[in-house]
């Protein structure tokens, strides 16, 4: 698939599930959510993008405590949804526009935020790389993602299993890489914790509008996957099927 081909099934994907993650408890406020807003530090005079906003939830949280929030998604749809939602008053504004070429000046903004969607970015460095050239100097960098096991069986079926389930899905960074990938980018680590959650299997396939032939993929995936690869998932299979998934929340200074 080609990166234009990518960024349409993105595209696609999230018009389609727009509704579904306005609806989504865990995209409105979860542990990751709360621990990114707590170690950005954000102060009244702090300018904020976040990258990928989605439906609104990580800018709706910094709004109270910022000057203004800048969100800015590749899918309109979902800005649809953000401006739906969104809370009275000013200091919100929606951009639609592609995490890779961001449409700002370099140093525009004081904290720039990414919340549980860089595993859709075709090259996720260059997402990154465009985060930190639009951070002034000294500002903070909030990133939020879904990360694999670190370890080969568990990662392969938990990759496998969200390319099955959702097309726009390109690549989950392990932990290690993510903070290695921060340090490369210049970025000086001051918070990072991965949390989990059980997830079940049914409202994670559903989130995404998985169709009957993705469900029985899925289903047969981990029917003949190796134990060990299942444990490191952390699947279980009563009281219903359910697995562990993980972000990594990690927050840094330019």
């Amino acid at each position: 698939m080609t990166m234009g081909d990518q960024k349409r099934a993105v595209q696609r994907q999230f018009g389609r599930q727009a509704g579904a993650y306005a609806r989504s408890i865990s995209h409105r406020r979860d542990a990751d959510l709360d621990l990114l807003i707590t170690h950005l530090q954000a102060t009244p005079r702090d300018r904020v993008l976040d990258v990928a906003t989605g439906t609104g939830f990580t800018a709706f949280a910094l709004r109270p405590h910022v000057r203004a929030v800048v969100g800015v998604d590749l899918t309109r749809g979902m800005l649809e949804e953000a401006r739906r939602l969104a809370p009275p008053g000013k200091g919100l504004t929606w951009v639609v526009g592609d995490a890779e070429a961001l449409p700002f000046a370099d140093g525009a903004f004081s904290i720039v935020t990414c919340r549980r969607a860089p595993h859709h970015f075709p090259h996720v460095e260059r997402g990154v790389g465009e985060m930190v050239r639009t951070l002034a100097p000294g500002g903070r960098l909030g990133i939020v993602d879904q990360v694999p096991p670190e370890e080969a069986p568990g990662h392969d079926l938990m990759e496998a299993l969200e390319g099955v389930r959702d097309a726009s899905h390109v690549r989950a960074l392990r932990a290690s890489r993510w903070q290695a990938l921060l340090r490369e980018s210049g970025i000086v680590l001051t918070f990072m914790q991965v949390v989990e959650r059980r997830q079940t299997l049914e409202a994670w396939l559903e989130l995404a509008g998985a169709d009957g032939a993705r469900r029985r993929a899925v289903a047969e995936m981990l029917s003949g996957a190796p134990r060990q690869a299942r444990e490191q998932i952390g699947y279980a299979e009563t009281p219903e099927p359910s697995f562990l998934k993980r972000w990594i929340v990690l927050v840094g200074r330019k």
